[in-house]
């Protein structure tokens, strides 16, 4: 049995506070979850074990993801989830005029948001690295 797509659902979910999640129908979140796991894995490009064979219908990965793995896939996910405010329309057709400029501005906002896309990535990408290069194994390999 692999490991169920409610697993890294729960690590994403941990990390995110919005009420309109909360707010929403059960199928709806699950297809909304389906998706953003869908769009992390992608990026999580050196994992040992194959993350394209799963079973949506299911829910479920057909290998057993370790904690670090589901851990690191939870947090693409939270790119996937944070990508999506920065694609919104109101973000790529807003015009700034006098009026509507104040302190935080729509075009701050959304530099704002790039950034911590950005910083979510590089998270993910610095665990990646951590995952891929097993310090372990390197003292084991010299030792020989």
């Amino acid at each position: 049995m692999g490991t169920p797509f409610s697993d890294i659902y729960n690590l994403f979910l941990s990390q995110i506070k919005d009420y309109e999640l909360a707010e929403m129908e059960e199928t709806v979140l699950e297809d909304n979850l389906q998706l953003w796991l869908m769009g992390a894995i992608p990026y999580f490009h050196s994992c040992k074990k194959d993350l394209e064979l799963l079973d949506k219908t299911i829910g479920s990965f057909n290998a057993e993801l370790n904690i670090k793995e589901q851990n690191i896939l939870s947090i693409y996910m939270v790119h996937s989830y944070v990508s999506t405010f920065l694609l919104r329309e109101e973000n790529l057709s807003q015009a700034l005029n006098s009026k509507d400029y104040r302190m935080y501005s729509p075009a701050n906002q959304l530099k704002a948001l790039q950034s911590l896309c950005e910083d979510i990535r590089r998270k993910g990408s610095t665990l990646q690295s951590q995952y891929s290069w097993n310090v372990h194994s390197l003292k084991e390999m010299f030792k020989k």
